[in-house]
C-alpha cells in the first residue's frame, strides 16, 4: 500500500468520503426537526407527532451511524493490518480451484459482515421499533428470517457468483457474458420471487369475497389492468407498518395488500393506493427502472474488468498476486462512491415516477382519497415531515410527503 498508488488513494478517499457524507446528511436531516413546518404540513403533523417522529429518527440515526462506524473501523483495521493479503494466502492453501476459492472467500466475508450487523439489526427491531409500537417480530421469526436469507443467498447467489467468476477467468468477453447472465437472472427473479421466495417469509391468502375485493377488481378492470388474484399478506406478524405491491408479467399480475394496510385505510383510500401502483405499470416505470439497472450493471462489470487487470489495484489493498474472488470484494470497496452517485440518479428517477403514478391515481380516483391515504401512512410510520434536501437526494426513492401533497392538490 502506497500513497503514490492511485487505486489506494481512490479507495481511501471514497470510503472515508462516503462515510462522512452520510454523517453530514444525518445531522442536517435531524436538524430539520427544529425548523417550523410549512403551513400545509402543520395541519397534518401535530407538535406531539413531530416530536415523536424526531425522537424516532434520532434513535434510528444514532444506531445507523454506530453501525457504519463499526463496519468502517473493522474494514480499515483488516485492510491496513494486512488482512486481505493474509486471507489471500490462507485461501490459496485450501487447494481449491480459483472459482471455488473465490466463492468461498466471498461467502466467508459476507457471513462476517452479517455477523457484525446482527446485533444492530436486533437492537433496531427489538428496541427502537418496539419502543415506538412498530415491531411485532418474535425472536424465533427474527432468527428464522436470517437463516432463510443465508440459505437462499447460498443456493441462488453461490452458483451465480461461481458463473461470474468463471466468465472472468476464462472468457475474453467476460463483461458481456456476465452482463447478459445477470440481466437474465434479474428477470427470472422478478417473476420467481413473489411466487416462491416471498412466501417463505410472508403468508399470502386470497382476499375474502366482499365489497373491497369487488371494488379493487372493478377498478383494475376499469383501468384495463388484468389481474388474476388479490392477496392479503400477513405483514402484521413482523411490523405494524403497512405496504402494498403488484407482481407478475403480462396477464398474470397479482395484487398484494398488507393486512395492516387494510386495517387502517378506508376502501376509497385502498382503491387510490392500488391506482397508484397500477400507474407505475401503465407509465412503464418497471421496464425503465430495469433498463437503468442493467446500464449500471454493465458499467460496473466493465470497471470491474479494468480493475482485475491491474496489479496496482490489488497492491492498493496489500494483496500479492491477482486473486479473482478477492478482487470482486476489493472492487466493491472502491466502487462505493460510484454506486452512491448512480443510486442518486436512480432515486431521482424513482421520485419522478412516484409523482407520475400519483397523477395517474388522481385521474382514476380523485385527489382526496390518495392524499388521505398518504397522510395516514406518514403519520402511522412516523415519517420525517420535512427532510433535508441532501438526505432526499441520497436516499429517498419517494418524494417527501409535502411535495406529494402539493402536487396532488386540485
Amino acid at each position: 500500500m502506497s500513497l503514490s498508488n492511485p487505486w489506494f488513494m481512490a479507495a481511501v478517499i471514497g470510503v472515508l468520503g462516503v462515510f462522512h457524507l452520510e454523517i453530514i446528511s444525518t445531522f442536517l436531516n435531524l436538524a430539520q426537526f427544529r425548523h417550523a413546518l410549512p403551513a400545509r404540513l402543520k395541519a397534518i403533523f401535530s407538535d406531539e407527532t413531530v416530536q415523536k417522529a424526531g425522537e424516532y429518527a434520532g434513535k434510528s440515526a444514532r444506531l445507523d451511524v454506530l453501525r457504519s462506524a463499526v463496519s468502517l473501523a473493522a474494514l480499515l483495521c483488516f485492510w491496513w493490518g494486512g488482512g486481505f493479503d493474509w486471507l489471500q494466502r490462507w485461501s490459496a492453501s485450501w487447494g481449491w480451484s480459483a472459482v471455488y476459492t473465490g466463492v468461498g472467500v466471498i461467502g466467508l466475508l459476507l457471513l462476517v459482515q452479517n455477523l457484525i450487523s446482527l446485533p444492530f439489526d436486533a437492537w433496531d427491531t427489538f428496541k427502537i421499533e418496539a419502543e415506538y409500537g412498530f415491531n411485532r417480530t418474535t425472536v424465533g421469526t427474527f432468527i428464522g428470517d436470517r437463516l432463510k436469507g443465508l440459505v437462499l443467498t447460498a443456493l441462488l447467489g453461490g452458483p451465480l457468483l461461481g458463473l461470474i467468476l468463471w466468465f472472468f477467468q476464462t472468457q475474453v468477453h467476460a463483461v458481456l457474458y456476465t452482463w447478459l447472465t445477470v440481466a437474465g437472472f434479474s428477470i427470472v427473479m422478478a417473476w420467481l420471487s413473489p411466487r416462491l421466495l416471498m412466501p417463505l417469509f410472508l403468508k399470502f391468502q386470497p382476499l375474502a369475497d366482499g365489497p373491497l375485493r369487488e371494488a379493487l377488481l372493478a377498478l383494475a378492470a376499469r383501468l384495463n389492468f388484468p389481474v388474476v388474484d388479490v392477496s392479503v399478506v400477513d405483514g402484521s406478524r413482523r411490523s405494524s407498518k403497512a405496504n402494498a405491491f403488484l407482481s407478475g408479467f403480462g396477464k398474470n399480475k397479482r395484487i398484494a395488500l398488507f393486512d395492516t394496510l387494510i386495517e387502517k385505510h378506508s376502501q376509497a383510500e385502498l382503491e387510490a393506493i392500488l391506482a397508484h401502483e397500477i400507474g407505475h405499470h401503465k407509465c412503464r416505470h418497471v421496464p425503465q427502472q430495469l433498463v437503468l439497472g442493467l446500464l449500471e450493471s454493465g458499467l460496473m462489470f466493465y470497471l470491474l474488468h479494468l480493475a482485475l487487470q491491474s496489479s496496482a489495484f490489488f497492491q492498493a489493498f496489500g494483496v500479492t498476486g491477482q486473486p479473482l474472488g478477492l478482487g470482486l470484494v476489493l472492487f466493491s470497496i472502491i466502487y462505493q462512491p460510484a454506486s452512491l452517485l448512480l443510486g442518486m440518479l436512480g432515486s431521482a428517477l424513482s421520485r419522478r415516477h412516484e409523482f407520475q403514478a400519483d397523477a395517474f391515481a388522481r385521474q382514476a380516483c380523485g385527489s382526496e382519497p390518495l392524499m388521505a391515504g398518504l397522510q395516514k401512512l406518514s403519520l402511522d410510520h412516523l415519517t420525517h415531515p420535512n427532510p433535508h434536501a441532501l438526505t432526499v437526494w441520497l436516499h429517498y426513492s419517494h418524494p417527501p410527503i409535502g411535495q406529494r401533497l402539493a402536487a396532488l392538490e386540485p
